[in-house]
């Protein structure tokens, strides 16, 4: 009875670790695989959602490996390497049933988007390399579509929202973007738990042009390395920026400027930023900035580690060394 009882905790004890093991990949999946595991497919291009088609269909993209394009099972386009140099290597557009492009590798020459998605709702891409491309993955007017834990390494921009709200950018690693890594120009967008390095302008930026980029919660990420700077809100409001690591960008860590406004920034550590560690500028008001620990930022004569250039900002409880003006608490 004592070995039947000791072989059934051991059994116990497995299924729990193995359980254990396949919620933590759940919530941290493996990065996807770049060596020869992939078949080629010509360009994808859905314009609609009869063309979700299966391999052998004769029509549509026949890039469909499963799915009936349910929200409990989604079409999903998956396994494939594709080449993005003389159009968009993925292109999915008007349509709302819900769709999984994941595990597909994707490489382009800087002029076209690795998956381009217009008027779409209800998709999700995942586990996915791209790499070359104008825009590693592009949204327009799109909501409602999840991206996450993609590899995008040397794209012009790596992810960009262009009028589109409701989306969720998360634990995606982007590396060597040429111009920005994460840009935002729509509201009510969550930005969360990105890597987001080495690029040769801006890491994420928040565009509030034609009363967009508003609303959007921009959380947790990793920020460095940057040349131009780490994060940025223009003309943009109500944005929360919390819980970021900002540092060793080439300029500013997280500035505020062309009159954003009533945003949020909390919690952050900003540090080793050639510029400003945060900066409000350009006739932004009526901003909150509380609990960042900021120091080591900007040379203390001309850029400080506060610097606030307008008025009507709060400044609470920061941890700094140096400001400008000295008013800043």
């Amino acid at each position: 009875m004592k070995a039947r009882r000791g072989a059934f905790i051991f059994l116990a004890l497995v299924a729990a670790s193995l359980l254990v093991a396949s919620y933590a990949l759940y919530l941290h999946p493996q990065r996807p695989i770049t060596g020869n595991a992939f078949a080629s497919h010509p360009r994808i291009v859905i314009g609609d959602a009869a063309e979700f088609t299966v391999p052998g269909a004769g029509a549509g993209c026949e890039c469909v490996t499963r799915g009936s394009g349910s929200s409990s099972d989604p079409f999903i386009i998956s396994g494939w390497r594709l080449n993005a140099s003389d159009g968009e290597g993925i292109s999915i557009g008007w349509t709302t049933v819900h769709f999984l492009i994941e595990n597909v590798v994707v490489s382009g020459s800087s002029q076209y988007s690795g998956v381009l998605l217009r008027w779409v709702e209800n998709g999700a891409i995942m586990n996915s390399s791209i790499s070359g491309a104008h825009y590693g993955i592009s949204l327009y007017s799109s909501s409602s579509v999840l991206i996450a834990n993609n590899t995008l390494v040397h794209n012009d921009f790596g992810i960009v929202l262009e009028a589109s709200n409701n989306n969720t950018v998360t634990e995606n690693m982007l590396d060597g973007s040429r111009q920005v890594g994460i840009f935002v120009r729509g509201s009510n967008n969550t930005v969360d738990a990105n890597l987001v390095i080495n690029g040769s302008f801006g890491g994420i930026n928040v565009d509030g042009t034609a009363l967009l980029g508003s609303s959007n919660s921009i959380t947790k990420n990793v920020v460095k390395a940057n040349s131009a700077y780490g994060i940025a809100l223009w003309r943009a409001r109500n944005n929360v920026i919390k819980g970021n690591a900002v540092s060793e960008n080439g300029g500013a860590g997280i500035m505020l400027i062309d009159s954003s406004a009533a945003n949020l920034v909390e919690n952050n550590r900003v540090v080793n930023n050639g510029g400003d560690g945060i900066l409000i500028a350009q006739q932004s008001s009526g901003n909150t900035v509380a609990g960042n620990n900021v120091t080591g930022n900007g040379n203390g004569a001309t850029t400080f580690d506060l610097h606030d250039e307008t008025s009507d900002n709060l400044w609470v409880s920061n941890t700094f060394n140096t400001r400008s003006p000295d008013t800043i608490n």
